[in-house]
């Protein structure tokens, strides 16, 4: 026996329900949308976040380099020595990690330190600071310049790291100055192969970013 068709309608609760979703799908739709339109000044944005620097620079009595980034900080820091904007470079000696124990790789301080000879920085330009006590870190570096500030009574100074990393670095070197009477410029060494325009697109970029918003988080968590 054949049972008469019957059409199945929604129920009043379906139909609820559907309109309750369809705002909310088209609102989805849209941020997916904005996102691959807008990717790259977000993307930008990111980046442009991690920049703090002063601009222009103006006459100091010396110039901080940070360690590490070697391809670029020393570079830009006998640049701004050439042009005659501090009559000296500083940078603080880094710990040896145990592969430069065992003699396979230099010291990275050590290998700024050739960098800016080479380049034609003048020897008696350059003071190596924490010679006996070795830095391990940013806030190791912001002290070792506070003893020296003090010591030699200097009273400008221009901080040189990368670019991105200007941000974290202003922060922790504002904080170990305070106090000290000290004006502090910090230039950015621009990146090898990336900038705030492009990061996203090397994997240079990629990991610095990362990890710069990982220790920026860390040291405002711990510091």
């Amino acid at each position: 026996m054949n049972l008469p068709y019957q059409q199945s309608n929604p129920t009043p609760g379906s139909k609820k329900a559907r309109n309750r979703l369809t705002p909310i799908l088209l609102a989805l739709l849209g941020l997916c949308l904005a996102l691959i339109l807008l990717h790259g000044p977000i993307l930008t944005g990111v980046a442009d976040f991690l920049i703090q620097t002063n601009d222009p620079l103006h006459k100091a009595d010396v110039i901080f380099i940070l360690n590490g980034d070697y391809d670029t900080r020393p570079f830009y820091a006998v640049k701004l020595y050439q042009q005659g904007l501090a009559p000296k470079v500083l940078i603080a000696q880094s710990e040896n990690s145990p592969a430069v124990d065992l003699g396979v790789v230099e010291n990275s301080t050590a290998i700024s330190v050739q960098v800016m000879l080479h380049k034609g920085l003048p020897p008696e330009a350059l003071t190596v600071l924490n010679k006996d006590t070795p830095v391990t870190s940013t806030f190791d570096e912001a002290r070792s310049l506070r003893a020296y500030v003090e010591a030699n009574q200097v009273k400008k100074v221009i901080l040189v790291t990368s670019s991105f990393h200007t941000r974290r670095a202003r922060w922790i070197l504002e904080k170990e100055l305070k106090g000290s009477g000290v004006e502090l410029q910090v230039a950015g060494a621009p990146h090898s192969g990336f900038n705030d325009k492009n990061w996203w697109k090397t994997e240079d970029g990629l990991v610095f970013v990362n990890n710069e918003y990982i220790k920026l988080l860390f040291y405002w968590l711990n510091y």
